[in-house]
């Protein structure tokens, strides 16, 4: 199993961080800053990432939830503040635009490997590659990142909606969608 916690270890600086991230959850929660709950203590990222995001997506409906919320309490972000943060970007972000498993696999290159100083060009470059890496790869098995062209209608309407609905892609296309993120994202965080 994979772990990678948050504010254990050194920064590109080389100094530790002072506080961890759970601390901020913490003292978020006990102010009573809306939505902010006690995080759990980073956890390992399921065994069996792509099964347990396809499980997530089943149960939520919701593709960047799902992978979000299978990788990120690995590194440090609660499963609550993943859901939260990706609700708005399931159906392409309601547009029929960027899969939302793609955006959801984003975001977990950008807590992995994301910068943490306003100038950090070498985590930046690490990013960038993660990103173009993981695009290629879900390119050549998809042919596309784009919800609607992903599923052959116009996400990006209520009636494209209502017809992907109809015909079942949301129970048959977007898991493998899903799947292969998780696919992906696992050989990049290794």
């Amino acid at each position: 199993m994979k772990n990678t916690p948050t504010g254990g270890g050194e920064d590109s600086s080389g100094r530790r961080p002072i506080l961890r991230t759970s601390f901020w959850c913490r003292a978020a929660a006990l102010l009573g800053v809306p939505g902010a709950a006690f995080a759990d203590e980073p956890r390992d990222i399921p065994a069996d990432a792509p099964s347990h995001a396809v499980d997530r997506f089943v149960k939520s409906g919701n593709c960047s939830q799902a992978i979000l919320e299978t990788y990120a309490p690995s590194m440090g972000l609660p499963r609550e503040m993943a859901r939260r943060l990706t609700t708005a970007f399931a159906g392409g972000m309601g547009m029929g635009s960027e899969c939302g498993a793609v955006t959801g696999a984003l975001m977990v290159i950008g807590l992995k490997y994301g910068r943490v100083h306003d100038k950090d060009p070498a985590a930046d470059r690490r990013t960038s590659a993660n990103v173009a890496e993981f695009i290629k790869e879900f390119k050549a098995r998809h042919r596309d990142t784009v919800c609607s062209r992903l599923l052959d209608v116009n996400m990006g309407t209520p009636e494209g909606v209502k017809e992907a609905r109809g015909k079942g892609l949301f129970s048959t296309r977007c898991p493998e969608f899903v799947r292969s993120a998780a696919e992906i994202l696992d050989k990049i965080l290794a």
